[in-house]
C-alpha cells in the first residue's frame, strides 16, 4: 500500500522524473503562481498592511484569505471575483510545469494523473478515520481536519494527512520535536516531529525572518507557534460541542514514546504528527 504523497513525489517514486526536475518545477510554480494577496496588491485593491492584517487574523479564524479580506472590509466581493478569475487563468500546476521543462510528454501527463489519483484515492476522504483510542477525542478530528489549511495559511506549506498507525518509534527525520498538550477529560497531546528543512520553512513563515537569521531555538519556536494556532482553533471548535480543553505551553524537547503516528505529505522537507492521550 502506498503512502500519502504529492504528485511530484509520486513521479519520483515511479521513476518518471528526478528530484531535481521536481525542484525546478516547484521553483517555476513559485514564480508563476501568485497568491490571492499578491494579485490583490498588484491590482491596487489591497495594501501590504492590509495583507498583514488578514494573515494575522487567519491564525484565529478558519476562513480563506479572500473571504476573510471581504469580511474585514478590506476587499469588495466584486474585487475578490476578479482576483480569483485572474488567479485561475494563470495557475500553473506541477504537471504542466514539468511538461514545459521537457521532463514529461504532454500526452503522458493525463495517464500519470489518472494513476496518481487512483494511488491516492484512499487519502482523499474529507475526514480521517480515527483509531479506537482516539475516536472519543473529538478535538483530534478537528486537529487533523484543520492541519492542511493552517499549514498552508501559517507556513505556506502544502500538506496532506495520511495513515494513522500505532506509534513505534520517533521518525528518523525527527530532528525537531515539539508538542502542545490539550488538557481535559478528552484531551490529547499533539506533537510534530520534523526535519530541519520543514521546521525552518515553518519558522521563516511564522517570524518573517531571513533563514540565515534563525537559530535552533527560533526554529523550534516556529513549530511551536504553528501548533499553538492549530490546537487553539481545534480547541475552539471542540468547545462549541461542550468539550472544554486547556491549551498548555509547548514542549520544545518532546519525548515521544507512545500513542499514534500520523503520516504527513508536506511540500517542504519531511514531517509527521504524533498524538497521545493522558
Amino acid at each position: 500500500m502506498s503512502g500519502v504523497r504529492f504528485f511530484g513525489q509520486f513521479l519520483i517514486d515511479c521513476g518518471e522524473v528526478d528530484a531535481s526536475h521536481v525542484r525546478e518545477a516547484l521553483n517555476l510554480m513559485d514564480r508563476e503562481n501568485a497568491s490571492i494577496a499578491e494579485i490583490a496588491v498588484k491590482l491596487g485593491f489591497m495594501s501590504d498592511v492590509d495583507v498583514k492584517r488578514v494573515n494575522a487574523e487567519q491564525r484565529n479564524r478558519d476562513m480563506p484569505c479572500g473571504d476573510l479580506a471581504v469580511d474585514m472590509g478590506l476587499l469588495s466581493s466584486e474585487q475578490l471575483v476578479e482576483v480569483l478569475q485572474r488567479q485561475r487563468s494563470r495557475r500553473l500546476p506541477i504537471g504542466q510545469a514539468l511538461v514545459s521543462q521537457g521532463c514529461i510528454e504532454l500526452d503522458r501527463l493525463g495517464v500519470l494523473l489518472d494513476e496518481f489519483k487512483a494511488d491516492q484515492a484512499q487519502f482523499d476522504t474529507s475526514s480521517v478515520s480515527l483509531p479506537d483510542g482516539l475516536a472519543n477525542r473529538r478535538v483530534t478530528q478537528y486537529v487533523l481536519d484543520l492541519l492542511p489549511r493552517y499549514m498552508l495559511r501559517v507556513g505556506g506549506i502544502r500538506a496532506k494527512v495520511g495513515e494513522i498507525r500505532a506509534f513505534e518509534d520517533v521518525p528518523e527525520f525527527g530532528e525537531v520535536r515539539v508538542s502542545v498538550p490539550m488538557k481535559g477529560a478528552r484531551g490529547v497531546d499533539v506533537a510534530i516531529a520534523a526535519d530541519l528543512a520543514f521546521s525552518e520553512a515553518l519558522a521563516v513563515a511564522s517570524s518573517g525572518l531571513d533563514p540565515r537569521d534563525l537559530d535552533q531555538e527560533m526554529v523550534a519556536d516556529g513549530v511551536g507557534e504553528f501548533l499553538n494556532v492549530l490546537c487553539g482553533n481545534a480547541g475552539s471548535l471542540a468547545a462549541r460541542e461542550g468539550h472544554r480543553l486547556e491549551l498548555g505551553a509547548p514542549d520544545y524537547e518532546a519525548e515521544l514514546c507512545d500513542g499514534w503516528t500520523v503520516d504527513l505529505a508536506v511540500g517542504v522537507g519531511r514531517a509527521a504528527m504524533v498524538l497521545s492521550t493522558y
